[in-house]
């Protein structure tokens, strides 16, 4: 089976896990990768990888709609069985170009795998978010969802027909961890939160400093670890003028760099945009706290509420204590650790390497 796997912005998580479906009996994978996002604090890894790479130099933001990449995509398609185009308002061009070659090329099928749901600002879905999300599902020969609940969801409120409907767990790559990393329980002679993604708006990264702050009234020697780089480091760098126990690594993309900070860490606390460093805090079974927000991604559904983490509302004062308690309740601590590592096993690459070769070979 013959991939094309668009990928506008080609991050280290995406090509870690893409590089294990590349492995995989069976199948032959290219990826046509663009330049990311300008200035958002995004790596790509450089390495060697088990699947072909096309590159071209074009930001996220224009991949859909330029002519560089029309031309590359028309250079190949017919090349492979299945092409996987991001389903967002930004690609429309580019999809409508891919549908007029496939009337060409009868054995290509178009796929994605997305979230259930166009959405606009604010995480509002209007009336054309709802329109061009049907155009997509219908057009699409398959598209594979982030959760199996969005998957029904979608199904359910008419989105899209039940038999092009699939799920496969959004992953991280657990066998780079685990090279690393074997789980333990946080340690007990000091207590650390970890921030792990970039630092940009939507993670709220002040609003972290302020609970941290808030927090340290009650555990006086409370440590911030912050991973990331970004347009926000100036809040940052202020914060560690005021708070010598908040330590900033910059950008990570090693696990044998993220891995020694992880095992010492009592939970992962990221306040904004919640995604894959949900599963990167339950690979190393490490619990995960974030705050009620329009912008999370569908990962947000691998938080069991009071069991391997937190979704907290409004009241700060409450959200401070209910993070106190983790924090000091050792047995608690230890129960939310030891359920987020099973959250990551289930959430595993190799089981997500499997759900994506059973949704294109179904037939």
């Amino acid at each position: 089976m013959k991939i094309l796997w668009l990928a506008p912005n080609f991050n280290h998580y995406k090509a870690r896990f893409l590089n294990h479906l590349a492995e995989e009996n069976g199948i032959n994978l290219t990826i046509l990768s663009g330049t990311g996002r300008d200035n958002m604090g995004d790596e790509e890894l450089h390495t060697q990888w088990s699947f072909k790479q096309l590159k071209v130099n074009v930001s996220k933001k224009d991949f859909g709609n330029s002519k560089v990449v029309k031309q590359e995509l028309k250079n190949v398609f017919g090349n492979f069985d299945w092409i996987l185009i991001p389903a967002e308002k930004k690609n429309l061009p580019l999809f409508l170009y891919a549908k007029n070659l496939r009337k060409k090329n009868s054995g290509v099928k178009l796929f994605s795998y997305n979230h259930p749901i166009l959405k606009s600002g604010n995480g509002k879905i209007t009336f054309i978010d709802k329109v061009l999300t049907k155009f997509y599902y219908k057009s699409f020969d398959r598209v594979i969802f982030y959760t199996h609940k969005s998957c029904d969801w979608a199904v359910e409120n008419k989105l899209i027909n039940s038999k092009k409907a699939y799920w496969a767990n959004n992953t991280i790559d657990n066998t780079e961890v685990e090279k690393f990393y074997t789980f333990q329980l946080p340690p007990e002679n000091e207590t650390r939160i970890v921030f792990i993604g970039r630092l940009i708006a939507s993670k709220k990264i002040e609003v972290l400093i302020e609970y941290i702050q808030k927090l340290k009234r009650t555990i006086p020697d409370l440590k911030l670890d912050i991973i990331g780089d970004g347009p926000e480091k100036a809040i940052v760098e202020h914060a560690l003028k005021e708070n010598e126990d908040i330590y900033w690594h910059g950008t990570l993309v090693d696990e044998a760099k993220i891995a020694p900070i992880m095992k010492k860490a009592s939970l992962v606390f990221i306040p904004g945009h919640s995604g894959l460093s949900i599963n990167h805090a339950f690979a190393y079974g490490r619990p995960y706290v974030t705050l009620e927000g329009p912008s999370h991604a569908p990962e947000l559904e691998y938080i069991e509420e009071g069991s391997n983490g937190f979704v907290l509302k409004e009241d700060v004062d409450a959200n401070v204590s209910k993070i106190e308690n983790l924090l000091v309740n050792r047995g608690v601590l230890e129960q939310f650790c030891e359920n987020a590592k099973l959250k990551g096993m289930d959430l595993s690459v190799q089981n997500w390497v499997q759900q994506i070769k059973t949704s294109l070979l179904d037939e």
